[in-house]
């Protein structure tokens, strides 16, 4: 990892978390409309890969973010998390029965469950400039 990233781990996962709260009050009230937000955290793992990876890549300028999207083998089911150098962020991991969200991990046994990792460059489900739009008028905290 580089040392810009590790130096702000701390602000990464303070922030991660602020996100992570909001998700889970949105669902409710709905402030900020997403796919699959209704549902957060079921099925909504690709949209709120890219909140997160958005904010990530504004409030710290990082370059290093990707998506990445997890297969299994011989089915069609995948899962979405974020990557930031050697870290894991996974703000939807508690979708899944006895998990937790997953906040800067260099590893973690969920990820194993969809051996198959490709980076996801797709970035058309969310629009960015709502989500940045929405972060500096304060509707999204992070």
């Amino acid at each position: 990892m580089r040392n810009n990233v590790r130096l702000s781990k701390a602000q990464i996962d303070q922030s991660a978390l602020a996100l992570l709260t909001f998700l889970g009050q949105n669902r409710h009230d709905r402030t900020f409309e997403y796919p699959f937000g209704y549902s957060y955290p079921t099925n909504c793992c690709e949209s709120v890969s890219l909140i997160l990876t958005y904010l990530l890549e504004e409030k710290y300028n990082l370059k290093t973010v990707e998506i990445v999207k997890g297969k299994k083998r011989l089915k069609y089911e995948f899962h979405y998390w974020v990557r930031v150098g050697d870290l894991h962020y996974d703000l939807t991991a508690h979708q899944f029965p006895r998990r937790k969200p997953i906040i800067g991990a260099l590893a973690h046994p969920l990820f194993f469950k969809f051996p198959d990792w490709e980076i996801e460059k797709g970035r058309d489900f969310v629009e960015r400039d709502q989500v940045i739009e929405a972060y500096r008028h304060g509707v999204i905290p992070f």
